[in-house]
């Protein structure tokens, strides 16, 4: 907390800073959008040096954690420039409807994915296993054919048709696939204990080989939803990027372009 509160009380020194230097500068009978636009243009540029930072892992630049932050915080000093920048007010032009509407995604995005990154990581670290996301497939194959192989040996038993049933009828639908992602990011236990009941009804019915082939199967039930629960969370950290990045660097190229415009046509600023 006292960190949160030291880094938001140098943000908001440096931005009434910088309104005070727009505020000179306007004062000099100039356009202050020329002057607030290059600083919300090289904030922006700023914000694709963490980008950068986490393509470059092994090099001495400092803990990734600093990184994150200090992204954070000025891309909330960013959102800021960018009011002064448009007067808070709708574009006229299609390229600026366009620079915009980007801008506005890149904030969504950047807001859901510091929440996200913020919130995720705690309960990931509940897993005492370290799971690879890109590895998460292979595991939940194997999870599945070591079910498929308990369930065919018990019904070669005579007396345990009823492992079989529930394989064919709940079990093989919930390992052939991700299930209950959204119960998992509510952090809701219910899928598993609705799963849990319908295999402890079944123990009274079960000779002493059948219920070990039951508590086998209860454990492979047990990581099939622990890796259903990494896959929606560490899913929904890779998904957030798709938006973020491409409309960044969209939004970056056509700051560029829309720079270019505006001094072609001003010959500078004044």
């Amino acid at each position: 907390m006292r960190r949160i509160i030291r880094n938001s009380a140098i943000t908001a020194i440096a931005l009434v800073f910088l309104y005070w230097l727009i505020w000179l500068y306007d004062a000099g009978l100039r356009d202050p959008r020329f002057f607030d636009g290059w600083i919300l243009f090289c904030g922006m540029g700023a914000q694709l040096l963490f980008t950068l930072r986490k393509k470059l892992p092994h090099l001495p630049l400092g803990r990734a954690t600093a990184w994150m932050q200090t992204h954070i915080y000025i891309g909330y000093a960013v959102i800021v420039v960018f009011g002064f920048h448009t007067g808070i007010s709708l574009p006229d032009g299609l390229l600026e409807w366009v620079l915009w509407l980007l801008f506005v995604i890149v904030v969504l995005s950047g807001v859901i994915g510091a929440y996200l990154s913020w919130s995720i990581p705690p309960k990931l670290k509940q897993n005492s296993e370290r799971i690879i996301f890109e590895g998460i497939p292979a595991l939940r194959s194997e999870l599945a054919r070591e079910v498929d192989n308990l369930a065919t040996h018990a019904a070669d038993r005579a007396g345990s048709p009823t492992i079989s049933d529930l394989y064919v009828n709940v079990l093989h639908g919930f390992f052939k696939r991700p299930r209950n992602l959204f119960a998992h990011l509510r952090g809701s236990g219910r899928p598993l204990d609705r799963i849990s009941g319908e295999i402890g009804n079944l123990e009274r019915y079960l000779d002493k080989p059948g219920k070990e082939t039951l508590d086998a199967i209860k454990d492979l039930v047990v990581a099939k939803d622990n890796l259903d629960f990494e896959y929606a969370h560490q899913g929904v950290l890779k998904t957030w990027l798709f938006v973020h990045i491409p409309a960044t660097y969209g939004l970056i190229v056509l700051t560029v372009l829309h720079v270019a415009i505006v001094y072609a046509f001003s010959s500078g600023a004044p």
